[in-house]
């Protein structure tokens, strides 16, 4: 049954969305490939709770950068399978030392997170996020390249302090994570900060993206970006 724990959409510009529909849109996150001539980028790890690296290798054979786009468990899970595994340096201690407490899967991942499990005798007394220090860094304007596809990081910090958010100019398409989704944003964990969260959106507003890619819900597009940075706005200065 584990093999249906995945569910792979394809996008235009070999773009993956990778997400799991067991469980429930705030329990777990969308993790994004994006494949270029020479290498590929996946954008988060899902939860951890079935492999996910057979997966990825089944849409791609090129050499994966695993971009973590924060510390948080629904965005790390699946790190450790990954060798060449990336992010910001502000949460990166937290990838050696993935506690319930630090990742906040305690507390908030539990059995009744589930709407259906990935096996009929799967234990979740046995979940755990796996330590995956990170391999290298990621600073505000640093690029990948792919081959043929470069890729623009942006520090977007609010949700948390080492959030990024991947921007591919030449399709518009903004990756956003947890900076900027339609859906209940959380600027009030440990870590959050609402004065960086609106810069930060703000930020994102100015890109002019035609595309938005975000770690929950649906994608959105054009004016519905606009419209949706807006709204997060108002209720933050709410």
């Amino acid at each position: 049954m584990s093999h249906n724990w995945f569910e792979i959409t394809q996008f235009p510009n070999r773009i993956f969305r990778i997400r799991e529909p067991g469980l429930g849109p705030l329990h777990s996150s969308h993790s994004w490939l994006i494949v270029g001539n020479d290498k590929a980028l996946l954008i988060d790890t899902c939860v951890g709770i079935v492999p996910l690296s057979p997966f990825v290798r089944s849409l791609t054979s090129r050499p994966v950068i695993c971009l973590l786009s924060h510390s948080h468990y629904d965005h790390i899970g699946g790190a450790y399978e990954f060798m060449d595994r990336r992010m910001h340096p502000a949460e990166m201690d937290i990838l050696e030392n993935p506690t319930p407490e630090l990742t906040f899967w305690g507390g908030w991942l539990n059995i009744d997170s589930f709407n259906f499990l990935p096996t009929p005798n799967y234990d979740f007394s046995n979940y755990a996020i796996k330590p995956a220090p990170p391999t290298g860094l990621l600073y505000d304007g640093d690029e990948i390249d792919l081959g043929g596809r470069i890729l623009q990081i942006l520090h977007v910090p609010g949700h948390s302090p080492g959030l990024i958010a991947v921007y591919d100019p030449e399709i518009g398409a903004l990756f956003s994570s947890d900076a900027l989704y339609q859906g209940k944003m959380f600027f009030d964990l440990k870590g959050s900060d609402k004065v960086d969260a609106r810069q930060s959106i703000r930020r994102l507003i100015n890109l002019g993206a035609r595309i938005l890619y975000p770690g929950h819900y649906d994608i959105l597009q054009d004016d519905a970006i606009v419209a949706t940075a807006k709204s997060q706005l108002a209720l933050l200065n709410g």
